[in-house]
């Protein structure tokens, strides 16, 4: 079995954009959902006041995650519109070095990066009983 790979990011919503991210977040969750058959999870939250985001995805591997970052490239400018500061970002799992030199790009010494590259131990449940 492959080690599965995580990505955690959180960022401020700019004000007055919250109705709008909302729409632009669905939306990106139909073109993944779509075009990605081997995500194994993607989730976007808020929090209450409706000021911050974070999505969470869950890959079956590495691999699965560069294809991710070449899908959304286009789409992913577009998140700025409504995205005013990343906050942090969180890598769980071992990354290829074509997807370490792809996610660097994103990479801003502003921004609190995590990297727990070696999986312990741990299990994936394909449904939810």
């Amino acid at each position: 079995m492959s080690t599965p790979f995580v990505y955690v990011g959180t960022w401020t919503i700019k004000p007055g954009k919250l109705e709008e991210a909302r729409k632009y977040f669905a939306e990106h969750v139909d073109l993944v959902e779509t075009n990605e058959p081997r995500m194994i999870a993607f989730h976007f939250f808020f929090d209450e006041a409706g000021t911050k985001g974070s999505v969470v995805q869950v890959h079956p591997d590495a691999a699965s995650m560069e294809f991710h970052m070449r899908l959304i490239a286009e789409h992913l400018s577009g998140a700025f519109d409504y995205i005013d500061k990343i906050v942090s970002e969180q890598y769980f799992g071992p990354m290829t070095d074509s997807l370490a030199e792809t996610l660097a790009q994103w990479e801003s010494p502003e921004v609190v990066t995590t990297k727990m590259p070696v999986h312990e131990a741990g299990f994936t449940r394909s449904t939810i009983r």
